[in-house]
């Protein structure tokens, strides 16, 4: 396995690499993984991404989630170990791939040692994230811990002892560039997710269009608009940064072991040893080491001589070395390798007017922003600080200087706030309320038609439902004022939030949506089941719709309005 050739020198690794350099050289890296030790993290994590959707599914639409919730969750927790330890593999890997050596052979005992590490270590994530996250200081060496875990925790003599040592002096090193990693990759992760949601959102519309295909998406567009959508998309986001991730965390045990080790020389001196002429090579470093050991007796001769003469100031190459400084040249001209050089510097004459006219504006901005925030900061400081009065000088007269200024400044930031504060207490009182906006005196004139099949409970809002079923009772349309009754009853869920309207929908889902919401207050839905079991019976079956039958649906309508108002 050839090792990836280091960048930095060990300077750098004594100060830590950049964090757009380590960036960059992480998804070089991953670019040029071989498959099959890419395969290995793949192999972890595809079998717990599936795991997790069938789980949050069954969890979010089926009827027996509850007696479904502790086999599954066993699964999903075995699924979730199993990608932890083939995680910690995948990055054992390629801190072997840096460092350019041969890996110690993975036995069955070092196996199930790695597995019990990463069972250890990742059961406790759950707990210790969440609480890094909501002190937000710590996270980021929290974060750098438990990915330092995955590496250091992997050798055949690791233990749970040693590999929390390391791994908590690895996370230590470079905070700043921990972080700026962090920031970047939370918005690469952010961007992602957006770009694949527009591209599935888009692709169904893109196969009506071009091939006339039609499908459920683009029959119904809020089909998109679910959980388990989003987590298709946050799996995929995740199945594409997090190997980067795992590259990141590598990179930076290499360069904090090399610290100590000297790996990145050591992987520096390989990749060069790795010729395609060994024997030459080989000889070259006995040649070298031949002249270096005759460097102390060519000294000691010269020593007695005279003064040797001035050496020239033209200093004569190796043909070698001439042939080596030009291959280095032209390979950093490559467009490959011209983007990493350094841009000419370009005075400020040689800038257009429109150039130095939006630069002086840039300038102007930055030295305005600063001035505020320097005002700002002062009268924080002045309104804050301590009144230190001289009694020596109390007896004398009335000045401009003895008002109590930042007493005044006090007081005109409490009234300013109490204003705001009434403001928008009056604007929440006086904002017309939704129930106002749908209440309908007039009664309504019949503008939809009831036999049709596209009628949706949000084309008249609840009291307008109401008061048609009331004009078809009176004409004697017992079928459709039934209908009306019903819709009455969906368009008080769905303006109450209890269930989402959709034509794709069946009475059954919105009576599954509304248990689910409403979170066991069983006499609600079990009055809207006896409704829709009414309705069902008289306009898709063959039963007769009397008066009772109404009389039922107009007092079941009123039973979940106050169930599920309670």
């Amino acid at each position: 396995m050839a090792a990836a050739q280091a960048r930095f020198s060990t300077e750098s690794s004594l100060k830590g690499p950049q964090a757009m350099e380590l960036l960059d050289e992480a998804i070089s890296l991953v670019r040029k993984t071989p498959l099959a030790i890419l395969s290995i993290y793949y192999l972890g994590a595809i079998p717990y991404c599936l795991m997790l959707i069938y789980f949050w599914f069954d969890m979010s639409q089926s009827v027996d989630a509850q007696a479904h919730l502790a086999v599954e969750t066993l699964v999903l927790a075995g699924a979730y170990f199993w990608m932890k330890t083939f995680q910690a593999v995948f990055s054992r890997q390629l801190l072997v791939l840096l460092e350019g050596g041969r890996d110690d052979p993975w036995t069955f005992q070092r196996w199930i040692n790695t597995a019990l590490i990463q069972i250890v270590y990742g059961g406790s994530l759950f707990i210790v994230y969440p609480l890094s996250i909501l002190a937000g200081i710590p996270f980021a060496w929290v974060n750098g811990f438990y990915h330092n875990v995955s590496i250091m925790g992997t050798r055949p003599q690791s233990t749970l002892a040693s590999t929390f040592k390391e791994a908590a002096g690895l996370a230590r090193l470079w905070p700043k560039q921990n972080h700026l990693l962090i920031g970047i990759q939370l918005i690469a992760s952010v961007v992602l997710f957006l770009n694949l949601a527009i591209f599935f959102t888009s692709l169904p519309q893109l196969l009506s269009m071009f091939f006339g295909i039609e499908t459920v998406f683009t029959e119904n567009e809020s089909t998109w608009n679910n959980s388990s959508f989003y987590l298709d998309v946050f799996i995929f986001c995740f199945l594409i940064i997090n190997p980067i991730n795992k590259a990141i965390y590598a990179l930076r045990c290499f360069y904090g072991q090399a610290r100590i080790n000297g790996a990145d020389i050591d992987a520096a001196l390989r990749h060069l040893h790795v010729m395609r002429n060994p024997p030459a090579a080989i000889g070259s470093s006995a040649l070298v080491l031949v002249l270096l050991l005759l460097v102390p007796c060519a000294r000691a001769d010269d020593s007695a001589a005279a003064t040797p003469p001035p050496v020239p100031s033209v200093r004569h190459l190796d043909p070698t070395a001439e042939k080596l400084n030009q291959a280095i040249e032209s390979t950093l001209r490559k467009d490959e390798f011209s983007w990493r050089l350094p841009r000419p510097a370009v005075s400020a004459e040689q800038d257009g007017i429109v150039l130095r006219t939006f630069r002086g504006f840039l300038h102007f901005l930055k030295d305005s922003t600063e001035g505020i925030f320097k005002m700002i900061g002062k009268f924080l400081e002045w309104l804050l600080a301590r009144e230190n009065k001289d009694s020596s000088t109390s007896n004398h007269s009335f000045s401009i200087g003895d008002v109590p200024w930042r007493a005044l400044a006090w007081i005109l930031i409490i009234v300013l706030l109490l204003v705001l504060l009434y403001g928008l207490i009056r604007l929440v009182r006086h904002a017309p309320k939704m129930n106002d906006l749908q209440s309908v005196d007039a009664s309504p004139v019949r503008t939809v038609d009831l036999e049709a099949e596209e009628v949706r409970a949000d084309d008249l809002p609840e009291d307008s439902w109401l008061k048609l079923a009331q004009e078809l009772i009176d004409r004697g349309e017992f079928r459709l004022a039934l209908r009306a009754l019903y819709l009455a009853t969906l368009s008080f869920l769905a303006r109450s939030e209890l269930v989402r309207l959709a034509p794709a929908k069946s009475n059954r889902d919105y009576l599954q949506e509304m248990t689910r919401r409403l979170r066991g207050n069983t006499a609600a839905a079990g009055f809207f089941r006896e409704n829709i079991n009414l309705f069902e019976a008289s306009w898709y079956g063959t039963h007769d719709v009397t008066s009772a039958v109404l009389d039922s649906m107009r007092v079941n309508h009123q039973q979940v309005r106050s169930h599920a108002a309670a």
